[in-house]
């Protein structure tokens, strides 16, 4: 698993490994939430995604917490485990934000420093990233980058139609303008091509 964030030293009171750790300049915003924590669920650094995330439930300034019980009681005796050497030093845990929202945290043991990076894998994140991603890449107006947005969260072209405001037959021409844009032919083509689109090097 690579971590994509960087910990600045002074953070935790002693130098920290570099290794493992890529650089760039801390808190930035990152392509997942990251905590990293220790076994008594002090935060040590958090970056501004995993702040973010303090409305739905998780996170906080000083304590590692969250909203789901089930999830801090499985992650408590991990870390608890984890720290005594009882057990691989990786975990993937699923946890439940406030808002009912599911996604996972894959938690990795730094035993060298005894401490615990939690990253959150979010699929309706990634998948709104993804999205901006191909309006960016497909040259969408603002219009259609609407319309991609419901057809990803599984809306036809009626409702679409309501939500954006215009006639159905105008939702339709925008759909066919994104067929086209994106080189499908279907909407579960235009989804598919949305969740598995991988942006090109710059």
């Amino acid at each position: 698993m690579s971590l994509q964030f960087s910990v600045p030293s002074h953070a935790f009171g002693r130098p920290l490994p570099t290794r493992g750790l890529p650089a760039g300049e801390a808190g930035c915003a990152s392509s997942k939430a990251v905590f990293v924590i220790d076994a008594h669920l002090n935060v040590a650094f958090s970056n501004r995604g995993a702040r973010a995330l303090s409305g739905e439930g998780l996170g906080g300034l000083d304590r590692f917490t969250a909203a789901d019980k089930d999830f801090m009681a499985r992650l408590q005796l991990w870390l608890k485990r984890c720290h005594a050497g009882g057990v691989p030093g990786e975990v993937r845990l699923p946890l439940s934000l406030a808002g009912g929202r599911q996604v996972a945290i894959d938690a990795v043991h730094l035993e060298s420093i005894d401490l615990f990076v939690l990253t959150v894998d979010d699929p309706e994140a990634a998948i709104g990233r993804k999205r901006g991603q191909v309006a960016q890449a497909c040259g969408l107006t603002p219009t259609e980058e609407r319309m991609l947005a419901l057809i990803v969260e599984g809306l036809d072209t009626v409702i679409a139609a309501r939500r954006l405001g215009i006639a159905p037959t105008t939702a339709r021409t925008h759909l066919q303008r994104l067929f086209a844009k994106t080189g499908t032919a279907r909407q579960s083509e235009l989804v598919r091509f949305v969740a598995t689109y991988v942006e090109e090097p710059r």
